[in-house]
């Protein structure tokens, strides 16, 4: 839950129990507020907490219940916010911090009760029912918990360690080391520095070059190697050892520095550009292919707390100023830790969007225009802990991902284990959008052949679990609707879970509007896959018939049109035999149309044997029924217009 220069929260342990108030509540009162004004979190319990001793104020209690919030004392934090929440003078603002509180002690319920409560009061409160969906639910999200298997890294020395990056057969990472000497107001511990360790594991070593006396961490590397970028306390070289304000220690921009010439190290890290002091900058990460750095900042023109925006690259410059990433991806709440995975997916840690408590880490898809809404990655990788700054290895199936689940922060190495796709699909009207009620879907698995068939919902839905990585086509079919045959393959990183699909159906009765006559010409393909044939036969199948009544009855209204009656046949069989065969199935579609009206100089019958598969059943090779079905088919083909 709390905004931590780096990580928006910390491993702090806070001040013991409450000690007996020794002076003027006032005083106490004042002094408290200052240190909260000025970061100085653990000052502010001290004397808040002898503030609502002698004076229980609500603005003693908001104060307090926030300072134990940003230090992680969860259960002090609950306290505060529940007293001040229980009295006449809490806002809706103080509930949701409350019910955040709650969630990241798994109180889900009462979370739910609290949201419930500000959502009723005010529906058009985003914050409230984002968080309001994420405690209904989470107890649902918690129950599967064989996606991830995460193990605790190993860093010796280092006490708290968060936001590996890899670069080579390193993991650079941000951790605190116990010592003596000046410490963060903030959490009472001694400042961030970045390290660096083998992948193989070892002892970590400051990463050299690139420290100073305040907070560093959070980096990333160019993909050439040759410039490190990371975040830093704000703060200007001449006051580098003093600063003059509390704040700066915690309010951070981002600084660059280059390879030396020997390889070995780092040069002086420079500022990067973008802040001049009032807003925070942090958490860069590269893209792919190095045009684009990503960062989170509470600069203007976001969504709300902090936000990931993006700056690109021209050549050794920066192209100012920042893009926001838009409101699908930020929230009203807080988006940091953007880590790019390919080409065209962003992984972030977000407290807004679901969430099982604090931080939680999500990914979006670019596509054309704009991102795809959050995918969440689901327990146990998230927890009701803050769970933040992921990396993938090369294999896409394992990676690190940092947690303060332990009570301060880890890394954890996890492997994704395969579990299913949840594919979610409609079918709809291809004119109006309308949803079909009980489509027939069947889909063919093209690696071996397989094939099942399902029944859409009322509303036009279906549901199927997939296997990742393998290539279907799917066929939805209902009467008085042109089938619609496509190909897809489902997703090869395992870390996606859904995907959606939405199948056109095009009403045959089409055929009769002007509007669509107009626009077809020779050589436009109609395909009808209800017109399939039984092995070996020629004679129509009773599901045919409808559509074909349709077909005879668009060629009657429209005499100047010539069609052909392309049949087809699968593979087994002698080839004279198929090319025989195919031409009596032609020559029976257009017998029915005959027969229902349709001038014989029309249509014409022709056979293509089994020249013209759709797939890879071709002599000798073994194929399941499904697939040999597929070549056994009826296309109608414009030949002539008027």
């Amino acid at each position: 839950m709390n905004t931590h220069f780096l990580s928006f929260r910390t491993s702090a342990l806070v001040l013991g129990a409450i000690v007996l108030i020794t002076g003027c509540a006032t005083l106490h009162l004042e002094e408290g507020a200052a240190s909260f004004d000025q970061l100085r979190y653990q000052d502010a319990i001290h004397h808040l907490s002898k503030a609502v001793e002698r004076e229980a104020s609500p603005e003693a209690y908001r104060m307090l219940a926030e300072s134990y919030a940003k230090v992680n004392a969860t259960d002090e934090a609950a306290m505060a916010y529940g007293l001040l929440c229980a009295g006449p003078f809490a806002e809706d603002t103080d509930r949701i911090a409350y019910a955040r509180i709650l969630m990241s002690q798994g109180r889900y319920d009462r979370a739910t009760e609290v949201l419930d409560a500000v959502a009723a009061r005010n529906p058009n409160d985003m914050m409230a029912r984002s968080l309001q969906i994420s405690a209904m639910n989470a107890e649902g999200v918690k129950q599967d918990s064989t996606a991830y298997e995460l193990t605790a890294m190993q860093t010796p020395g280092v006490l708290a360690a968060f936001s590996p990056t890899i670069h080579g057969d390193q993991m650079i990472f941000t951790g605190t080391v116990e010592k003596f000497g000046v410490r963060d107001p903030y959490t009472d511990l001694s400042y961030t520095d970045l390290y660096s360790m083998p992948l193989s594991g070892g002892k970590p070593t400051l990463l050299k070059g690139a420290n100073g006396p305040y907070h560093d961490g959070v980096s990333t590397v160019s993909p050439d190697g040759k410039m490190l970028i990371y975040t830093r306390s704000s703060h200007k070289e001449e006051r580098a050892r003093k600063l003059t304000s509390e704040g700066d220690v915690n309010n951070t921009t981002i600084y660059y520095a280059r390879r030396n010439a020997e390889d070995t190290g780092w040069e002086k890290p420079l500022e990067l550009g973008l802040t001049d002091g009032r807003f925070m900058f942090a958490h860069p990460a590269f893209s792919k292919d190095g045009e684009r750095l990503y960062f989170a900042s509470d600069y203007p023109g976001g969504s709300g707390g902090m936000d990931i925006w993006y700056i690109k690259r021209n050549g050794n410059t920066w192209q100012f100023p920042p893009v926001n990433l838009g409101p699908t991806v930020n929230s009203p709440g807080n988006e940091v830790f953007p880590q790019p995975k390919g080409n065209d997916t962003l992984y972030y840690a977000s407290d807004a969007h679901f969430t099982l408590g604090g931080l939680d880490v999500v990914y979006s898809v670019a596509g054309d225009s704009t991102w795809s809404e959050p995918h969440h990655l689901g327990y146990p990788l998230n927890s009701r802990s803050d769970d933040f700054g992921i990396v993938f290895n090369g294999d896409n199936r394992s990676g690190w991902v940092s947690s303060d689940r332990a009570g301060y922060d880890r890394i954890y190495a996890f492997t994704i284990n395969p579990t299913p796709l949840d594919v979610r699909g409609r079918v709809v009207e291809a004119n109006s959008r309308q949803p079909i009620p009980f489509a027939k879907i069947r889909l063919i698995d093209v690696s071996d052949g397989s094939a099942f068939t399902i029944t859409a919902d009322e509303s036009g839905h279906f549901e199927v679990r997939l296997p990742h990585a393998h290539r279907y086509e799917i066929q939805a079919s209902m009467d008085l609707f042109f089938s619609n045959e496509q190909a897809f393959l489902t997703p090869v990183d395992p870390v996606t879970r859904e995907m959606d699909l939405v199948i056109d159906l095009l009403p045959v009765d089409d055929l009769t509007m002007s509007k669509y006559v107009s626009q077809i010409s020779a050589g436009d393909v109609f395909q009808l896959p209800e017109i399939n044939w039984d092995f070996d036969s020629f004679s129509l199948r009773q599901a045919s018939m409808p559509t074909l009544e349709i077909v005879a009855e668009f060629l009657k209204n429209n005499p100047d049109i010539v069609v052909e009656l392309q049949s087809h046949c699968d593979s087994r069989g002698y080839d004279r035999y198929n090319q025989k065969l195919s031409d009596r199935r032609a020559r029976s579609a257009a017998k029915f149309l005959i027969s229902h009206g349709v001038e014989a100089k029309q249509v014409v019958p022709v056979g293509k044997g089994e020249t013209e598969l759709k797939n890879e059943c071709a002599d000798g090779v073994p194929c399941s029924e499904p697939k040999h079905e597929q070549n056994r088919r009826t296309e109608f083909v414009i030949v002539h217009v008027d």
